[in-house]
């Protein structure tokens, strides 16, 4: 009988005519030797109805003798569930984690490669990434000479990982028992939860089902979670145990099982740990209480943002609330390692990529505290807090203060302001109004424009625009484009061709950093600890954000002006596991934050087009930049 490797090699083959050996181990990540083996097994199983053969010189073919019956064959079941005897390297490592977490006895890596007719080699390198997925849940490969291997950690950690493989992963789709198993627990549970009106999201409620169908097959197995008396205590004054007991009395009663108290504790542990900020605007919050603990966690997460991006969110009650709330179930997650979804991620990353950002450098808090660094999908409900906020403070656009530079006199000067008061009230904050020969006297901190009546003939550090002194229909636009910052080169101000180095080759992101580092210290005035905190950073969350991207930046906002270091490298490097070739080094003003978030969102647009990147990687000169921040400085013309 045709096995599931064969079968699958056959397919390939079909699909494939005369691919060559090599291509073919390539594809299913084994030796040529075992596929020369599956081709015999292949052979053995069809004889009469088909065989393979492979052409001098060239590669497999399927010659089919019966077409009746070698359809037949393909279509027979051998018995055992394809997806029980997996052929590619991803459904191996599942198959293997599967396997090696629900047994407690030792088994060889020999007998492993026996089961799953591959090599050695092959199962030794499966287990590489077997390990590292049981470490994200505190769990180690023991290895024994003479005895093999086995999965060592404690029982909860077991669960926790057993029930964060897929379902059909979990469960066996062919057994109808397990199957029934599942249902009954998602009765017992639904049933639970709407009689005492505890609320969950949908996504919460099908991990808690599995999670709690995972412990009653290790339960049946006897495999407890132990707890101690002082922990069980705490846990029974809880709002989560008291639903936690009405869903082990009908588990009980449905499956004919005995839950002892630590189990029910187990149960309450996850219903603690299901709850989020976002559920529904009714969710109920009776028993959540905000300790001090928590609520200095987040004092520490807000001083975080105000040091990285002097945005300052310490006296918004309402974030601090949120957050807090958020909290309190997040410290369960990642104390206990338990995850959650976030089906809004990709729309948070993309809408909010400033708040993202703050919860990406807050998080360094939460990993201090709890020991675990929050998920992607729990730093975007995070960031939605962050982002409630800042929108919260651009309840009308942000007003400009400008500069009206006259030829001279003081009549001239209050006619000037007075017809752009009248023009642009609504845009702007203060006007101040001097003569050409007094533009020397001017402190410029808080000015974001000049406009001018007159040619000025020298340098100022903002912008500077020429217009008539009476406004004509023309400057009107021109003005009213520059004050609502929409032209097309908004984000164009944040760069410079000094801070722009092509074709850097380096062994690693440290080099990477160096080189702009080195670029940033000759052309900007910049604290001699600016490295430093540029490391700091990067110790504290990672910065490479995929599409060959790194964004690196100081911790603390540490410079007058807001500008960029771009960097392009020649061949990627490795940062945080991820390959770069664009770097992209962000200083932020530690006086003015008022434009962040146009600044994020015009640089999110840059960053995350895969053939933006690509061009300017390809390209490497100042030119094509220009041309990309052109077209991708205009986040809200794109939306």
């Amino acid at each position: 009988m045709l096995g599931s490797q064969e079968r699958d090699l056959v397919e390939y083959i079909q699909a494939h005519p005369d691919a060559l050996p090599q291509v073919i181990a390539s594809y299913f990540q084994v030796s040529d030797r075992t596929i020369r083996t599956y081709v015999h097994r292949a052979n053995d199983a069809l004889e009469g109805a088909a065989y393979i053969v492979k052409q001098r010189g060239g590669g497999y073919q399927v010659v089919v003798e019966d077409a009746d019956r070698f359809a037949a064959f393909m279509q027979m079941d051998d018995g055992i569930s394809k997806r029980s005897i997996p052929s590619t390297p991803e459904e191996r490592v599942d198959y293997l984690l599967s396997d090696l977490l629900s047994r407690s006895s030792w088994i060889t890596i020999d007998d492993l490669a026996s089961i799953l007719f591959v090599s050695r080699n092959a199962i030794s390198n499966d287990l590489k990434r077997v390990e590292e997925k049981l470490g994200r849940f505190g769990l180690t490969l023991e290895r024994r000479p003479h005895y093999g291997i086995r999965v060592a950690g404690p029982e909860m950690s077991r669960r926790l990982c057993l029930a964060n493989l897929t379902l059909d992963q979990l469960l066996d789709s062919s057994s109808s028992n397990n199957r029934a198993m599942l249902d009954v627990v998602a009765r017992c549970v639904n049933d639970a939860i709407n009689a005492e009106s505890f609320q969950i999201n949908s996504a919460a409620y099908q991990n808690l089902v599995v999670h709690i169908a995972v412990a009653v097959a290790r339960i049946k197995e006897g495999c407890l979670v132990p707890m101690e008396p002082e922990q069980l205590d705490q846990l029974r004054s809880s709002r989560c145990y008291e639903v936690a007991e009405k869903i082990a009395t009908a588990v009980e009663h449905e499956l004919a099982i005995d839950l002892p108290d630590e189990e029910i504790g187990y149960i309450s542990i996850h219903l603690a740990g299901k709850r989020s900020l976002y559920e529904t605007p009714s969710g109920d919050d009776t028993g959540l209480v905000i300790s001090d603990e928590v609520w200095g966690v987040v004092s520490e997460m807000l001083e975080v943002v105000w040091s990285a991006y002097h945005f300052d969110l310490r006296n918004d009650l309402e974030l601090r609330m949120n957050l807090a709330r958020h909290i309190v179930p997040l410290s369960v997650r990642l104390k206990y390692s338990m995850s959650i979804e976030n089906p809004l991620l990709s729309d948070i990353k993309k809408r909010f990529p400033l708040a993202y950002a703050m919860a990406l450098d807050s998080s360094a808090v939460l990993s201090k505290h709890y020991g675990s660094t929050p998920s992607e999908d729990e730093m975007g409900y995070i960031a939605l807090a962050f982002a409630l906020a800042i929108e919260r403070q651009k309840t009308e656009m942000p007003r400009k203060n400008i500069l009206v530079v006259c030829a001279s006199g003081q009549g001239s000067a209050r006619l000037l302001e007075w017809r752009y008061r009248q023009e642009f009230g609504a845009l702007v904050g203060t006007i101040q109004t001097c003569d050409v020969s007094h533009i020397d006297k001017v402190d410029f901190t808080s000015i974001d424009y000049v406009f001018t009546t007159v040619p000025i003939d020298r340098k100022l550090p903002v912008p500077v625009r020429q217009v008539e002194f009476f406004l004509g229909d023309s400057d009107v636009r021109t003005v009213r484009t520059i004050l609502t910052d929409s032209a097309s080169d908004a984000l164009r101000r944040y760069f410079d061709p000094d801070l722009f180095v092509p074709h850097i080759q380096a062994m690693d992101k440290s080099e990477v950093i160096d080189v702009l580092c080195d670029q940033v210290h000759i052309h900007r005035q910049v604290p001699a600890n600016f490295r430093a905190l540029v490391d700091q950073r990067e110790r504290a969350a990672q910065t490479s954000f995929g599409n060959m991207v790194a964004m690196p930046h100081p911790a603390e906002a540490v410079t007058d002006d807001t500008f960029v270091c771009v960097g392009l490298l020649d061949r990627p490097v490795e940062w945080n596991s991820q390959p770069v070739r664009a770097v992209f080094l962000i200083s932020i003003s530690k006086s003015k934050n008022k434009d962040l978030d146009s600044f994020y969102r015009g640089m999110v647009g840059l960053l995350t087009s895969q053939e933006a990147i690509q061009e300017l990687v390809d390209h490497q000169d100042w030119e094509t930049l220009l041309v990309l921040l052109q077209e991708y400085g205009s986040p809200t013309e794109r939306e």
